[in-house]
């Protein structure tokens, strides 16, 4: 069915609103977008085919990109129509919602790790494999809530690891420290982020499903926002209201896959050209001008 796939990890350089449009339980006035059962933070797909889409020309995914200045002129490119599709016809490319893969959490020793889960690992394994890209780890899993899988060489764990308000008895893996390499793979290779990999590599926790629900339902980011009454000053009426981001740091992945379809790209060439995107800051959801939204974009190519 597809005869190229591509992962496409996000990285969170500043915190990152990927609105959800609605509110169900009024907590938050602007939470961000979950999936119904799980929970887990998501971004929609239709939101990250339109930051591609977006920032095509700015990114250069066509020789002629530089030259067109107009905005009919983007919308008439064939490079653009025939990998994103058009109101006439569906372009090259699919898009799978970001899952979440890695999330921040404060820790009382080494600031701060991250968290992940057995569901969310065997989620990201089933992803690789469609994508053809083999793995040498295994899934370690907490035998309760009460436990946690570290790194043997973690700056998080003492006698317990500390997690936000948590106490959680560490046992060490070796598999975890393979599956922090992988996931550290989704970071640029280059010296700017040496150190972030290098911790990513030690300060990886897997923790039972439950806790990782939970954590990642109740300590992302919300920020109070307001409006001024130019006029008066003081806070507008109906001007004050709540938003909800997922934290810096956090890492998420996609899947990119490319059918066999009748159009003039071949799938060799569309992944040349969204190689393009590769190691780029894109601005995602939200509040571009408070500066929140902006991840480092990693593509590994599978089969």
């Amino acid at each position: 069915m597809f005869e190229k796939a591509l992962i496409m990890y996000i990285y969170a350089e500043t915190p990152i609103h990927p609105g959800s449009g609605t509110v169900i339980s009024g907590a938050v006035d602007l939470p961000i977008q979950r999936e119904t059962h799980t929970k887990f933070p998501i971004i929609q797909a239709s939101s990250l085919k339109g930051v591609l889409r977006n920032s095509a020309c700015w990114i250069g995914i066509d020789d002629k990109c530089k030259q067109c200045d107009k905005k009919s002129e983007v919308e008439r490119c064939e490079i653009l129509r025939g990998i994103f599709g058009s109101p006439e016809g569906i372009g090259g490319i699919s898009i799978t919602d970001a899952r979440i893969l890695a999330f921040p959490v404060r820790t009382l020793k080494g600031v701060f790790g991250w968290i992940t889960c057995p569901l969310v690992l065997d989620r990201y394994r089933r992803d690789l494999d469609l994508a053809e890209i083999k793995v040498n780890w295994n899934i370690s899993k907490p035998t309760s809530n009460e436990e946690a899988k570290v790194c043997k060489n973690s700056n998080l764990i003492g006698d317990y690891v500390y997690i936000e308000d948590l106490q959680l008895k560490c046992s060490e893996d070796e598999n975890v420290k393979n599956i922090a390499v992988e996931m550290a793979k989704a970071l640029p290779d280059n010296n700017v982020y040496k150190e972030i990999k290098e911790k990513l590599e030690k300060d990886l926790v897997i923790v039972s499903d439950d806790v990782f629900r939970n954590l990642t339902f109740f300590t992302t980011e919300v920020a109070t926002r307001i409006k001024i009454n130019p006029e008066t000053g003081t806070v507008e009426s109906g001007g004050l209201w709540s938003e909800e981001y997922l934290p810096t740091d956090t890492l998420m992945y996609s899947l990119i896959l490319i059918p066999s379809r009748l159009n003039n790209l071949k799938p060799k060439e569309i992944v040349k050209r969204l190689q393009n995107y590769n190691e780029k800051i894109l601005q995602i959801g939200g509040d571009e001008t408070v500066g929140k939204g902006f991840a480092i974009i990693k593509l590994m190519e599978g089969r």
